[in-house]
């Protein structure tokens, strides 16, 4: 990913309720440049809260997560 030296990173949220999943999607966001990893969660409903609170420019979801798909 390309981004201007100015620009500001795309702020990203990660899901997924598989640990070892969220943690390489984790370690491929931290790792990209011009990314910002802003919260990663565990399940649907907290991936609905942490994307209304924080208002992230990406987000990378499991499709089927327990509390909300």
């Amino acid at each position: 990913m390309s981004t201007a030296p100015d620009a500001a990173p795309m702020r990203v949220l990660v899901a997924d309720d598989e640990p070892n999943a969220r943690a390489t999607l984790v370690s491929l966001v931290e790792r990209a440049p011009g990314l910002e990893l802003v919260a990663t969660c565990a399940n649907g409903e907290e991936a609905i809260a942490e994307t209304e609170r924080l208002a992230p420019d990406l987000l990378v979801l499991d499709v089927r997560m327990p509390g909300a798909d």
